[in-house]
């Protein structure tokens, strides 16, 4: 019965209309009461059937023109208004559904009038089917102002869930953000403080250890940087679309350093970065870079530091193919219970692209296929 439901939505009042007028024109066609149309009568049934369509742009308008119609009939000599008062009941049925406020009653009280107006004689001599009339037309007023009501309600109640949703995200990110400020990024820069004091204070002689003690200050302080960014998006949501964490046309150059950090621990990697990846959008950018970062941190962690990799990014059209294997390592790798590879197919999946990661011959092969503009959240 879902269909019947849908039937009353103002998208298919054009539907509910025909089905209406259809049942007109079954009736003036067969006739089962046997009753016989004069001129006006044909005339005011296929106007009221016609005119009703107009109903759905303007169902007051409607209202008023069949019961001035009905009013005339009277006048004109009609003598079956069938076609017409049912019409004008159906009409006040629309106008209660679709529009509030005094138009509501004002239809109501115009329709009463012109059903009275249509059989003037019988009003005038039997007062109570004034009461009759206003009955049988309330029926389907009130019938369409519960629908209207109801769905008003539900719409109210959908809006109350909605804003509690978005209450209790915002909680969510505010008490994220509050413990990554306090707890995380107050360590982080704890140790990019200590690693600034060992460099300028400790006497390094060795030019290994001290390209060690900057790579850890570099890294530290980037992460620092990253760590204050993502507490300002955190408590700002609307800020994620000014605050990148990576500008596009900077990307070659991020991903120059990521590579040549993991070299810097002993990784051989081979890599193609097409310089075309500028013309990336910053979100499609960011996985790019989040994708080497964290491929390459798998690759030291779990083929060791002797290992050697193949990186490669290219843009082919309007995707990013993103390809990363490594050739496996002898050493046992380190035991693994993080979330870096379900981020990952998180990260891609929600920009509207592919992921796919496993091992392939000695190694491992993690590949991505991610649009150049990403999908829409």
């Amino acid at each position: 019965m879902l269909w019947l439901g849908r039937l009353f939505e103002d998208r298919n009042t054009f539907a509910r209309l025909t089905i209406v007028g259809l049942t007109g024109v079954g009736y003036l066609a067969m006739r089962p009461d046997g009753a016989s149309l004069n001129t006006v009568d044909w005339f005011l049934s296929v106007g009221a059937l016609v005119f009703g369509f107009a109903g759905i742009v303007a169902p007051f308008e409607v209202v008023v023109g069949l019961s001035a119609a009905l009013g005339a009939g009277w006048f004109f000599g009609a003598d079956n208004d069938v076609v017409p008062t049912v019409a004008l009941a159906w009409g006040l049925f629309e106008l209660g559904m679709r529009r509030s406020g005094p138009k509501v009653w004002i239809g109501m009280g115009l329709g009463v009038a012109g059903c009275m107006l249509s059989d003037l004689d019988e009003a005038w001599a039997e007062p109570i089917t004034v009461f009759y009339a206003a009955a049988i037309l309330a029926a389907p007023l009130l019938l369409g102002v519960q629908l209207r009501t109801t769905r008003e309600l539900a719409r109210q109640a959908a809006d109350r869930a909605v804003q509690e949703v978005s209450r209790v995200r915002a909680e969510e990110r505010t008490t994220i953000a509050r413990e990554l400020h306090d707890l995380v990024a107050h360590h982080v820069a704890s140790i990019v403080l200590r690693v600034a004091v060992a460099r300028n204070v400790l006497p390094v002689t060795d030019d290994r250890l001290r390209g060690v003690l900057d790579d850890v200050h570099a890294t530290g302080s980037s992460a620092l940087a990253d760590l204050r960014r993502l507490v300002a998006v955190l408590r700002d949501p609307g800020a994620a679309a000014e605050e990148s964490f990576v500008d596009p046309g900077g990307l070659p150059t991020a991903l120059a350093a990521v590579v040549e950090r993991n070299r810097g621990l002993g990784l051989r990697v081979e890599s193609f970065v097409d310089p075309a990846i500028t013309g990336l959008d910053a979100r499609t950018a960011l996985a790019v870079l989040r994708l080497t970062q964290e491929g390459l941190a798998n690759v030291a962690r779990h083929a060791g530091t002797a290992a050697s990799a193949r990186l490669s990014i290219r843009l082919e059209g309007e995707q990013v193919e993103f390809e990363l294997e490594d050739s496996g390592g002898g050493s046992v790798a380190a035991p693994s219970g993080g979330h870096g590879l379900i981020g990952l197919r998180e990260r891609v999946e929600i920009l509207g692209g592919r992921f796919t990661a496993g091992p392939r011959a000695a190694g491992w092969r993690l590949s991505a296929l991610l649009p150049a503009v990403a999908a829409a959240a």
